[in-house]
């Protein structure tokens, strides 16, 4: 986030120090002029002129040199005005390129509405918003952490997450990390939930190799999707160090989601993309999720240490069943806020 807002400030001064560049310029043609000359010629022969009709004759002198002067004028302001719009609308398109991957549910469908109903077959109450937001999350423990991205929970009124298998369980924000865009929620606060077996992968905090095969798992439809591709850079949108980019294709509903190596390490998740090339996506580093952990207050957890699982079985696995190992872990989740 501070490597955007830098560079957002150094755009505005190189914009700046060419508007004073242009103006200097300016000034200087004017300077060539020597307007006093002219100013001072003009005063000597004002009374003639006006008797003599040496009107036209000082016109047809200093034209040339008055038409010059105007067109600085003229060129001066509307340089600056152009200089300016320049570059507010080359800000504006740097920022419409980068694209947070939540998803606004603008209708319940009828494939939701077993959002109303637990394990147990027992209904909520919950009040249907047109202007909901979904995006993915997966478990950070099988006690029901969970993980996601802040932009989806933000200005929540109520949290729910649905499995693959459509079982609801309804999940409370217990620590937001907005400089990373992470939130980290509790699903066992819901009685319906049961705790699960232990993850099947692990967490990786080393920085990963550029082309590295990679895989993700979430929810831009209302079933789970399976994307690939590679690691293309080191950095994210616009140099962020908190980031990779990421080839492979993603859309509204993926943000959240893990971002895992071949051998099923989570090394990220996702969170945006690039709108101006198709399949750029960007991942928080899992480094800076372990930073979101570590910064939890302890009253939040209620006495009951976060601990992730350091024990990967998917690395052995073929592609097919690491995805059929992980689906259980990776959830839809749908936010709820009332206008």
């Amino acid at each position: 986030m501070e490597v955007n807002e830098n560079k957002s400030i150094e755009e505005a001064l190189v914009a700046y120090s060419e508007r004073i560049r242009f103006r200097r310029k300016l000034s200087a043609i004017q300077h060539q002029l020597d307007m006093e000359t002219v100013r001072q010629e003009a005063d000597q022969y004002q009374t003639e002129a006006e008797q003599s009709g040496q009107i036209r004759s000082l016109w047809r002198t200093y034209r040339t040199t008055l038409a010059v002067a105007a067109s600085v004028a003229v060129i001066t302001t509307f340089g600056s005005i152009f200089l300016y719009r320049s570059y507010q609308q080359g800000h504006r398109q740097q920022e419409q390129q980068y694209s947070q991957l939540s998803k606004e549910i603008q209708a319940v469908k009828s494939s939701q509405k077993r959002l109303i109903n637990d394990i147990s077959g027992r209904g909520r109450a919950l009040s249907a918003n047109p202007a909901q937001v979904s995006g993915s999350g997966f478990m950070l423990t099988p006690d029901g952490y969970f993980v996601t991205n802040h932009h989806i929970v933000r200005d929540a009124d109520s949290v729910y997450v649905q499995s693959n298998k459509g079982d609801v369980y309804k999940a409370r924000i217990v620590h937001a990390d907005l400089v990373h865009d992470l939130a980290i929620l509790q699903l066992c606060d819901d009685s319906a939930f049961r705790s699960m077996s232990p993850v099947p992968y692990s967490f990786d905090a080393r920085t990963s190799d550029l082309g590295e095969r990679v895989f993700t798992l979430g929810y831009p439809r209302e079933e789970i999707v399976y994307g690939e591709g590679y690691l293309s850079s080191g950095t994210g949108y616009r140099g962020d160090s908190v980031a990779y980019q990421v080839a492979i294709s993603v859309n509204p509903g993926n943000s959240g989601g893990p971002l895992l190596d071949e051998k099923g390490n989570v090394i990220g998740i996702i969170s945006g993309k690039q709108t101006t090339s198709e399949g750029v996506s960007f991942a928080v580093k899992t480094n800076y999720l372990l930073q979101a952990i570590n910064g939890i207050p302890a009253d939040s957890l209620k006495g009951q240490a976060l601990r992730l699982n350091r024990k990967n079985t998917l690395a052995s696995l073929p592609r097919k069943q690491q995805i059929k190992r992980m689906q259980d872990y990776v959830y839809q989740v749908k936010v709820f806020k009332h206008k």
